[in-house]
């Protein structure tokens, strides 16, 4: 069998094909976002657009973990009326979350400025009304990759990422500064979540719209899932903090050009981690938990195969020409710290190896995952608090605490082998 019948036959091959290239299309707009706006917003504003931004993706870490196990659920379970009723209760437990946390972000919202250095609180505003309109979408989209239809969501998150920078510019052209640029992300998940919420509903997802209403969820329901919500949770929370900690620590403890300059490196050197992140996706919405172990394991081998293939050449380009890719993708104002993307890049490259490796734990409930990850990540958050007097010492820190993480997952993993033999 050639090489291309092989691609063609794979099922595996084929949805990553697809996703793949809904995620480079997504991840150039989600990319062009910052170099557009960093050429329309001075340094300082751009800085705060990096620092929300960071935020969001923490904030609504919540959010990440309940769709990652709504496809876990949409993928494994067999009764469709006990799917769509666990996935609905799921989506109202994220509801009531999203706006708790909208309301006390609003109260606060002053003491953030202040601690971030920012001049309004209006962008924190603008950004707890972006996480709460994520909820719908994030789950529809979930249910659509559980179901495999990746064709579809790939389709889905274009509109949201090619919304959010078409209302960006349009919003700062217009004189909104940082506010543009996050009501942007607004827009964007407002006319994405029309498109998703009617596939998924023609998919198969019944009585939808009925997760709109805020309620308490029917604990009954969900709470045989919480358990494995909460090992999700643990790995998505440290996933996401590897590779966008340094961003909110850099904005707290350095002034805030350098932070914005360092916000230009961190957003290229993400580019390794976001353009492999499809492959993490669709690990987890194929490995089955009832299936053969050598099966799932090979899905497991081929993702780290196609993410190293994916992967490799742009962290070696960042390594071999920094000077030339920061000039390139960001512009000339961003050149002071072109020296710290070689170690950056070869940072996220193996915090994307993670990625792909916790997703297949996830995916087959293996619970023991968990403390090892708190220990990596305790090592990295230990190691960024004692050194950080410089933006060179951040990102050592960062690259030495994921490495004591790979390392210790591997050997974890040694063991598991030798075990099973």
């Amino acid at each position: 069998m050639t090489l291309f019948s092989y691609a063609r036959r794979s099922r595996f091959i084929r949805h990553n094909s697809i996703f793949f290239v809904g995620a480079i299309a997504v991840g150039a707009l989600n990319y062009l976002y910052y170099p557009v706006m960093g050429r329309l917003l001075d340094t300082i504003s751009f800085g705060e657009v990096q620092t929300l931004i960071s935020l969001f993706v923490q904030s609504t870490i919540f959010l990440s973990v309940l769709g990652l196990v709504t496809v876990n659920i949409v993928a494994n379970y067999r009764s469709v009326e006990r799917r769509d009723m666990v996935v609905r209760e799921f989506e109202q437990l994220a509801l009531l979350i999203s706006v708790a946390l909208a309301l006390l972000a609003i109260v606060f919202a002053r003491q953030l400025a202040q601690f971030l250095h920012f001049h309004s609180v209006w962008p924190f505003v603008l950004l707890m009304i972006a996480m709460v309109l994520s909820v719908p979408f994030t789950f529809r989209s979930a249910f659509l990759r559980g179901k495999q239809r990746f064709g579809l969501v790939s389709t889905g998150n274009l509109v949201s990422a090619g919304g959010k920078l078409l209302f960006a510019i349009l919003f700062v052209l217009l004189g909104f500064g940082t506010n543009g640029a996050i009501g942007g992300l607004v827009a964007a998940q407002l006319v994405a979540f029309g498109l998703v919420a009617y596939w998924a509903t023609k998919v198969g997802l019944k009585q939808a719209g009925s997760g709109s209403i805020v309620r308490l969820p029917k604990l009954p329901i969900i709470l045989p899932e919480l358990r494995y919500a909460l090992l999700v949770f643990i790995g998505s929370l440290i996933i996401t903090l590897q590779y966008s900690i340094d961003i909110v620590v850099i904005k707290h403890y350095f002034d805030p050009h350098t932070a914005g300059i360092y916000a230009g490196v961190a957003t290229v050197a993400r580019i390794i981690f976001f353009a492999t992140a499809s492959i993490a996706m669709v690990l987890m919405s194929m490995v089955r938990i009832d299936a053969d172990p050598g099966v799932n394991r090979k899905l497991g081998v081929k993702s780290v195969v196609l993410l190293v293939a994916v992967a490799l050449p742009i962290t070696l380009l960042c390594v071999i020409n920094p000077h030339a890719v920061i000039q390139l993708l960001m512009g000339k104002d961003y050149i002071s710290a072109a020296d710290l993307l070689p170690r950056l890049s070869i940072t996220v490259f193996i915090i994307s190896l993670l990625n792909v490796i916790v997703s297949y734990y996830l995916a087959l409930r293996r619970f023991a995952i968990a403390p090892l990850l708190l220990v990596g990540a305790g090592i990295t958050y230990c190691l960024v608090l004692m050194q950080h007097a410089t933006l060179s010492a951040v990102v050592n820190s960062l690259l030495i605490g994921s490495l004591s993480m790979l390392f210790i997952l591997g050997m974890w993993m040694g063991a598991m082998r030798l075990r099973s033999l």
